[in-house]
């Protein structure tokens, strides 16, 4: 009897330690996760793409969330991994900073982020944890930088004389996002793109208005059920703008899965991502 039972405690014991190994290496794989960045690539082709354009991309960065969890040398790293990839235009989507009240770090991310390089432009909107104690700080980082803030207003980038436009609204959950202004000067022809930190926007665009929503926000849900489904996403609409191409009845989607994190600093089947889109004209007009 007493053989029994200590064979009986030897096994429990090993199942807990088995358990606690299994769960040690699952917080170690989650807290790496975050250092593993991929270039996420995607095609938009429409007839509205003019054809000096065809093979133009853009980069979509999004959410680095420099701070606590980000450090400088990492913004640093980020910078060089986005200017190897050589873009024709450079969109930020906000949320540059950890959280709202570490403005001391917009300065501090945009000394790097001054750095990147695209012939045609370099543009930003703001994030929610942009407008912090000093709304301020992170527009004036931005135009120190020398990187375009389009704060509810748009412009066109011109390419061998022809013309896209590119437009930016301020954040829906604590900014005053303004569609109209954003959309003053573009043209019914326009291809135009607009960025937004958070997708939930998408649902207020009026048909055709849109062609294309660059967004981040949800960090691909950050630690989801091995990509499927996740507990935790900033959104109105359940799983639907999570991460990836999204269609709604008014335009087409592109959301990132960003770089950063907040609290904890870890991901799961959600990992750090920098958007590459390339365009592609085809016929029809």
């Amino acid at each position: 009897m007493i053989l029994r039972r200590k064979t009986a405690f030897n096994c429990w014991w090993a199942v807990a330690l088995a358990v606690f190994v299994l769960l040690a290496a699952l917080l170690v794989y989650m807290f790496a996760e975050g250092f593993w960045i991929q270039v996420k690539q995607y095609e938009f082709a429409s007839p509205e793409v003019p054809p000096e354009f065809d093979g133009a991309t853009i980069v979509l960065l999004t959410d680095i969330h420099h701070g606590w969890f980000f450090s400088q040398d990492r913004v640093h790293d980020l910078v060089k991994t986005v200017n190897d990839l050589k873009p024709d235009i450079i969109a930020l989507g906000g949320d540059y900073i950890y959280g709202s009240t570490d403005s001391k770090y917009e300065d501090s991310c945009f000394a790097d982020l001054a750095h990147l390089i695209a012939p045609l432009g370099r543009f930003a909107v703001l994030g929610n944890h942009d407008y912090g104690s000093d709304p301020s700080a992170a527009p004036r980082a931005i135009m120190k930088a020398g990187i375009e803030l389009l704060d509810n207003r748009g412009v066109q980038i011109e390419k061998a004389g022809a013309h896209l436009f590119l437009a930016g609204v301020d954040d829906l959950q604590v900014g005053h996002p303004d569609l109209s202004s954003a959309l003053e000067g573009a043209a019914p022809s326009d291809l135009v793109i607009l960025l937004s930190d958070n997708p939930d926007y998408a649902e207020t665009l009026p048909d055709g208005a849109v062609d294309l929503m660059l967004s981040g926000h949800t960090h691909g849900g950050q630690v989801t059920l091995f990509g499927k489904w996740a507990p935790h996403l900033p959104s109105d609409y359940g799983q639907k703008y999570r991460t990836g191409v999204v269609y709604n009845r008014a335009t087409t989607v592109i959301v990132s899965n960003g770089i950063g994190t907040i609290f904890p600093p870890m991901r799961f089947f959600a990992g750090p991502q920098i958007v590459q889109i390339t365009l592609r004209h085809v016929g029809g007009l």
